[in-house]
């Protein structure tokens, strides 16, 4: 067997927005979202002088709709999408200017050169807010991971767990 010298190369490449299945994003979503959705209508209906509950619900829920879950989910999308380094690719199909060979696929660092977003249109605003609101939803798990250390040690030094 030959030992190959690793070598890391650059290749230039462009960015392509991706485009998953907006059902299995929703789904990806739909934890999150159907937990806030349910805080929101509560306190809607609580704060309401609408005597009907069930008007309250879907009052709420158009303007959790419109007014959190569009522009939330979109914000999310355009930040991850915006440093792509950062958040390896999230977002993109990353399309190489030069061919690369398959031993050699973990070994590249594309360089880019520039990014490629879809066309504007309703049904790609709300795929973009679908991504955004599944970086959201991994971003809490990550951010309520680490939160859970000091609120174990702390419990911990009151007790609990003895």
């Amino acid at each position: 067997m030959s030992a190959a010298k690793l070598e890391q190369r650059q290749v230039p490449a462009d960015l392509i927005e991706a485009t998953p299945g907006a059902m299995g994003m929703w789904l990806l979503a739909s934890p999150l979202l159907l937990f806030i959705l349910w805080a929101w209508v509560d306190l809607f209906a609580h704060f309401s002088p609408i005597p009907w509950y069930w008007l309250d619900v879907l009052l709420g829920a158009g303007l959790f709709l419109v007014a959190a879950v569009l522009p939330l989910g979109w914000l999310a999308h355009r930040l991850v999408t915006s440093l792509p380094r950062l958040f390896q690719h999230a977002g993109w199909d990353v399309q190489p200017l030069e061919p690369v060979r398959e031993q050699e696929m973990y070994l590249v660092r594309y360089v880019y050169q520039a990014k490629h977003r879809a066309p504007n249109s309703w049904q790609r605003q709300w795929l973009r807010a679908a991504q955004g609101w599944v970086y959201i939803e991994i971003a809490a798990i990550l951010l309520g991971g680490v939160l859970m250390i000091p609120l174990f040690f702390s419990a911990l030094d009151f007790g609990f767990g003895r």
